[in-house]
């Protein structure tokens, strides 16, 4: 008995050290973004000094990178004759991206959220990592006002790996690398992705090859996703901020979906319908051609985003206000 009381307070020990040494290692490393987050701090920052710009009624399209990649906001702005923002960023931030979104909506504004569908599949436990990134690297009064149930996943999503190699890296920073496709400096004032080059593509056969089996990994519309649509919607609502919701461009290995995603496309519908928020156009219409995706997914290539763009402008076109 006594052997094994000793080979559990051992354990016991072990264990404790090993949470107090990732906890340390989280707190040091606490305000210090890696890389990802650097790419989402830098498209922000051009997104948030275009919507601050602008003191007239503007369009503001807010998703992760589908329409980073997938919308020509530039192109569009001109051809319908109103300021418009690509808010698109990264859908690992998930509503993080409405709520930054937020204070540069204004009466008369008018919102698209062609939203990636993981948005809604959305569960706050267990935090995505891309959020996580990037609170603790550069949003540390978010993450302070978060309950602790969150915090706690947070502090769980990082390995005591990942963190030690964050800490030798302040110790010693890594070349800066001068060959990343998604640096900021590649974003318009818009907010819009240039760099997505017909040429640089990644090849279909990747690109399909990389696709999972179902489009949504849990039933849409979750109860989390429904608190955070419906904040927003009502916040838009509530201040003369119109609202339509749309679909993400996306590469499938149909045409259309079945089973259960199509379930949750009607779901979707259903939300949408029972909040008042109009849906543009049909999900079959987002599907595109491999052939048209830059290096995911939901990532476009120029040729890609020209097509999409032409399409939004034609939904969009009698949708706005006279000018």
């Amino acid at each position: 008995m006594k052997f094994y009381r000793k080979y559990l307070i051992i354990l016991t020990l072990a264990i404790l050290v090993g949470l107090a040494l990732h906890l340390t290692l989280f707190c040091v490393n606490l305000g210090i973004p890696n890389q990802a987050a650097r790419n989402n701090n830098g498209w922000l920052q051009i997104k948030d000094t275009y919507a601050q710009s602008i003191n007239s009624p503007k369009l503001v399209f807010i998703s992760g990178s589908n329409t980073l990649f997938g919308v020509d906001t530039e192109r569009l702005e001109h051809e319908l004759s109103i300021p418009t923002v690509n808010y698109g960023v990264n859908a690992g931030l998930l509503f993080y991206n409405l709520h930054r979104a937020l204070p540069h909506l204004h009466s008369g504004d008018t919102v698209l959220l062609p939203l990636e569908y993981s948005f809604y599949t959305y569960k706050c436990i267990p935090v995505e990592t891309g959020y996580a990134q990037y609170i603790t690297g550069y949003d540390i009064s978010t993450f302070k006002a978060l309950p602790l149930s969150i915090k706690i996943s947070i502090i769980s999503q990082l390995t005591t790996r990942e963190l030690l190699k964050a800490a030798y890296h302040q110790l010693k920073p890594p070349p800066v690398d001068n060959n990343n496709e998604y640096d900021s400096k590649y974003l318009n004032a818009n907010g819009d992705m240039t760099n997505n080059l017909v040429a640089k593509k990644t090849s279909a056969n990747v690109l399909k090859g990389k696709l999972n089996d179902t489009v949504f990994k849990n039933a849409p519309v979750t109860a989390d996703a429904q608190e955070e649509l419906t904040s927003f919607i009502d916040y838009c609502h509530a201040n003369n901020i119109t609202v339509y919701a749309a679909w993400p461009n996306y590469l499938w290995k149909e045409k259309e979906f079945n089973g259960k995603d199509l379930d949750g496309i009607h779901a979707i519908e259903k939300f949408y319908h029972d909040h008042n928020v109009e849906i543009l156009g049909n999900y079959t219409d987002c599907l595109y051609d491999a052939e048209l995706f830059y290096d995911t997914e939901y990532h476009l290539n120029e040729e890609g985003k020209r097509i999409h763009t032409d399409y939004l402008i034609n939904l969009l076109k009698y949708k706005l206000p006279q000018r």
